[in-house]
């Protein structure tokens, strides 16, 4: 057994040499065919003889896998899985889904690959007596932002302390606010793109952890658990992680989302989100001639109703804390008619309520507008994320604080002026979900780096929340 799984650790990556304080990371393309051969279905398809019963000699026993964790890591930012607002799903992500379903047919693990490549596994409960069923959430797709294809990481092995030069005119420095973090990471290791593209850690992460906790779920099949579901889901940075998450079965009564920073982070809360879309119609027609073919500009009516709707005192610039949003996030022709302007509006906060208010004021000012300039305004909203504190598990805070308790994890529980995967999940009926740490830094960014210790971290809390919540027994 330890002999073949050797063999697959080395397949996985290939050898990793850091011959100073940067090392790139060579090819990857040996992981897919040696991870299908009959060497890995033995050693995945073995069970260990005796399952230790101390949680204790259990945490110790998972350090056996933290190699797994950064070898998956590079595997996974190696693959190129750029999302793209114009495409409903891009090849790329088609193509890094349907190598992670061979890798977890492979591993053993029951999975299903949807009509739009969400991948779902479940683990029946092995316990004789009922828990909440446990759910478990990533994404795959790296963020369109700036360049995300054919990344180059770079694994820095005992980090020294020294700000981190990369190409591109780059720089991490731990005296500024893309390094602040790096101070805890001297004498550990670390990785970061080359400078060229971002490193994908969001949320290749992620990605990591859930893997290579299944993984342990297979080798291990005695620990006990209740069902446990996971996905893993496209088109999250986005921000449509949703759209066809029905197509899946998740359904889970306690979730959690591992998709978020460093330090041991745990999002509880988070904004509420509306994209509020308004469409202004005019009259086609020849300018020269309007005032005889019944012309009507769209643009100037757009214009002055979004001043009217999206004052200087609500943009983002002037709120903080608990405090909300409305932003004019842009304005297009519709269709690429340029009779037809498209007003697109950000509605954010911590609370419905001003955002109803705000509904109820913008529809007031369109049908004066409307009115005054002879034309039709109409307004659509879609909930782009709902707040996860609202429909989460009445026990998920303490059973997160017990199971970083027994896991030795240090966590810090915070509030988010954003969205996550389980925000928008929840727009869907599915329960809310905290997101978990999982070592990122400076996400969507060319400075992007990962903790990797924070991301092993992050998988030994993935295991021990599962077996907090096996102890919730019903009463």
């Amino acid at each position: 057994m330890q002999k073949i799984r050797c063999k697959l650790l080395a397949a996985l990556t290939g050898v990793i040499c850091v011959a100073s304080a940067q090392a790139a990371v060579p090819d990857q393309s040996a992981f897919q065919k040696e991870l299908t051969g009959k060497l890995a279905r033995q050693a995945y398809a073995a069970r260990p003889e005796n399952t230790e019963s101390s949680s204790q000699n259990f945490r110790e026993s998972l350090a056996q896998y933290r190699p797994w964790l950064l070898k998956r890591f590079l595997t996974y930012v190696s693959y190129d899985r750029q999302s793209d607002e114009k495409q409903a799903i891009t090849q790329e992500e088609i193509e890094t889904a349907q190598k992670l379903y061979a890798e977890l047919e492979t591993m053993g693990v029951p999975v299903t690959l949807t009509e739009h490549y969400y991948l779902f596994a479940e683990f029946p409960s092995n316990l004789d007596y009922e828990v909440p069923v446990l759910g478990y959430s990533a994404h795959y797709d790296v963020a369109p932002d700036i360049e995300g294809k054919n990344i180059q990481a770079r694994v820095i092995e005992n980090y020294d302390g020294e700000p981190i030069v990369l190409e591109n005119n780059q720089v991490i420095d731990p005296k500024k606010d893309n390094g602040k973090y790096l101070p805890t990471q001297v004498g550990k290791t670390i990785v970061t793109s080359d400078g060229n593209t971002l490193l994908g850690a969001d949320d290749g992460a992620g990605l990591a952890v859930l893997m290579t906790f299944m993984q342990t779920l297979v080798e291990n099949p005695d620990r006990p658990h209740g069902k446990i579901q996971i996905i893993l889901a496209p088109n999250e940075d986005i921000g449509r992680a949703h759209w066809h998450v029905e197509e899946t079965p998740y359904q889970p009564e306690i979730a959690f989302d591992f998709d978020g920073g460093n330090n041991g982070r745990i999002i509880v809360k988070n904004f509420y989100a509306r994209q509020e879309t308004i469409t202004v119609n005019g009259v086609p027609g020849h300018q020269s001639y309007a005032a005889t073919n019944g012309y009507r500009n769209a643009w100037v009516p757009a214009c002055k109703l979004s001043n009217a709707i999206c004052k200087r005192k609500d943009q983002p610039n002037y709120s903080e804390g608990d405090e909300g949003y409305k932003e004019l996030n842009n304005m297009k022709p519709k269709d690429e008619k340029p009779s037809v302007a498209k007003i697109d509006v950000r509605l954010r906060g911590f609370s419905t309520k001003p955002m109803d208010k705000w509904e109820r004021k913008a529809d007031k000012k369109a049908k004066k507008i409307a009115k005054k300039y002879k034309v039709e305004i109409t307004r659509e909203s879609e909930a782009s994320y709902n707040n996860v504190s609202d429909t989460a598990h009445p026990q998920a805070l303490p059973i997160t604080k017990a199971a970083a308790e027994n896991a030795g994890v240090k966590i810090n529980i915070e509030t988010a002026r954003a969205g996550t995967t389980a925000g928008m999940f929840s727009t869907k009926g599915i329960v809310g979900g905290y997101t978990v740490f999982t070592g990122q830094n400076n996400p969507h960014n060319y400075t992007e780096w990962l903790s990797e210790e924070d991301m092993y971290y992050s998988y030994l809390l993935s295991i021990s929340l599962m077996d907090e919540v096996a102890k919730q027994k019903a009463q």
